[in-house]
């Protein structure tokens, strides 16, 4: 019989995953508008969310955690929920196995959660983000390593000391210095920005991100570059 029960089942999953690549990217497009972000929340969309992040299919992965992020961005108090549910250790748990569209959708959900505050920031920290970032940074995919710089910047901002001192204790420091002599105009200037929110703090996290030649030698490069924003992010540092 041309439509056996194997092949009825087989579609059936083409269904399924056909649906569930619907869902995921509508929840995705919807979170983009902050009018939506309140009836998602009421709906119970984390809950959707939170298991496809393990789906088989990445694509999927890639739309549930970048829907997360846009939730994550939205408000503290969605941030919070993200943490209360575990999705963080989950998502960087996954982060090391998955292709760099997956690693960039994971950082942008980190820099949603942390730009909030230092608590949060620290319950990113907590779940072993920075080890994971900081691997990012080593990454061939400039967008990768400037989404990793992006959320390390975001946790060194706060004006908690020890969230810059534990940024720079994972070894952030010579991987920016990487990234801030790279060609990528963008990527610098990020990479700039991470370093400038590690070294506000003190003269000994300054110090710090001073004793690597490169940087030094990178920023006053930078000074010089054609684009405004790089000098100004480079005069800040």
């Amino acid at each position: 019989f041309f439509f056996s029960s194997r092949r009825r089942h087989t579609r059936c999953r083409e269904v399924s995953w056909a649906r569930r690549c619907v869902q995921e990217t509508a929840i995705a497009e919807l979170a983009r508008t902050p009018q939506n972000i309140q009836a998602l929340q009421e709906a119970g969309v984390m809950n959707l969310l939170r298991p496809l992040l393990l789906d088989n299919v990445s694509s999927i992965q890639q739309s549930a955690a970048l829907a997360i992020a846009r939730l994550a961005g939205y408000s503290p108090e969605i941030a919070e929920g993200i943490v209360a549910n575990q999705v963080l250790p989950q998502l960087i748990d996954s982060l090391s196995r998955q292709n760099r569209f997956y690693k960039r959708a994971a950082a942008y959900v980190l820099k949603s959660v942390a730009q909030h505050s230092a608590h949060l920031a620290k319950c990113v920290i907590d779940a072993g983000a920075l080890e994971a970032l900081v691997n990012c940074l080593e990454e061939f995919d400039p967008n990768v390593k400037e989404g990793a710089a992006y959320a390390l910047a975001c946790i060194a901002k706060h004006e908690n000391t020890a969230l810059a001192e534990d940024v720079v204790k994972a070894g952030a420091i010579d991987q920016l210095s990487m990234c801030v002599q790279d060609p990528e105009t963008n990527l610098k200037k990020v990479a700039t920005t991470a370093l400038s929110e590690i070294a506000k703090h003190n003269v000994d996290l300054a110090s710090k991100v001073t004793a690597n030649t490169g940087i030094l030698k990178a920023l006053t490069t930078s000074l010089k570059d054609r684009d405004l924003e790089l000098r100004l992010n480079t005069c800040t540092c």
